[in-house]
């Protein structure tokens, strides 16, 4: 079945909508590029746990109207431990694949982060097109995954204002990629039980040796995926894949 993202708020879980709800112009699109009819069926969700069945009522070429019906909390699609992506800014390409990617591995939210050794740079007005950029893939990357909570998006921010802002008392795992550590993720992941995590990750060229002792200040442990050098862009997706292996939650 089609899986929509219809932003709330909705009914309770049980309730039935009575009455018709019209659709915003880009979800009316999408139903026409699905070549959904009036009278046929699909599924929505509210990007915060709740799935429903939509009938599709009308349709004309700019909206379309539908009654929602099943109400319900799905969170099956989603990891009992909460995974953090702090990213320090790649190019637009590879941050764009980076972030489509984590949210179909399961990731709960995405920081942007402004490192030594990033090539992009954004502020203002550059930064707030990109976060809708950013959000349409996250939107995109749930639809097409089956997900119901759509992952939350921190605006851009610089890393060490960001380390400094961290709760000390804060219980959540923290781990950084270093190709300078002396001690395996595997290692680590194995020692400790499934539990909330960041994962801390540098840009093209990694994070400075400056930024990595920043870091470890603030509680991060650095391990490595190997002997070889990873992409920003691969590091990512392994080293989520690899959290979600070793914690079985797939």
């Amino acid at each position: 079945m089609s899986h929509f993202y219809l932003p709330g708020p909705w009914p309770k879980p049980g309730v039935d909508i009575s009455d018709e709800m019209i659709l915003d112009v880009k979800l009316a699109h999408h139903l026409r590029v699905r070549r959904i009819d009036s009278g046929e069926t699909f599924q929505v969700f509210d990007g915060k746990g709740l799935t429903a069945n939509a009938c599709l009522v009308a349709m004309d070429k700019k909206t379309a109207v539908v009654r929602l019906s099943e109400i319900s909390e799905n969170l099956r699609t989603e990891t009992k431990s909460p995974i953090t992506l702090a990213q320090g800014m790649a190019s637009s390409d590879k941050m764009d694949w980076l972030i489509e990617k984590s949210v179909e591995l399961g990731i709960s939210s995405v920081i942007p982060l402004h490192t030594e050794r990033s090539v992009v740079r954004l502020d203002g007005e550059r930064a707030a097109k990109k976060g809708i950029h950013w959000e349409g893939i996250l939107v995109a990357a749930s639809e097409q995954s089956g997900r119901t909570v759509i992952p939350q998006l921190a605006p851009v921010k610089n890393l060490p204002l960001w380390l400094a802002s961290l709760n000390p008392h804060d219980q959540a795992l923290r781990i950084m990629l270093s190709p300078r550590a002396d001690q395996a993720m595997l290692s680590v992941l194995k020692r400790c039980t499934p539990q909330a995590l960041t994962l801390l990750i540098g840009p093209e060229g990694g994070l400075s040796e400056s930024e990595e002792e920043q870091a470890k200040r603030a509680g991060f442990i650095p391990v490595s995926m190997g002997q070889r050098i990873l992409r920003t862009e691969t590091a990512g997706i392994v080293a989520l894949a690899a959290i979600h292996t070793i914690w079985n939650q797939f």
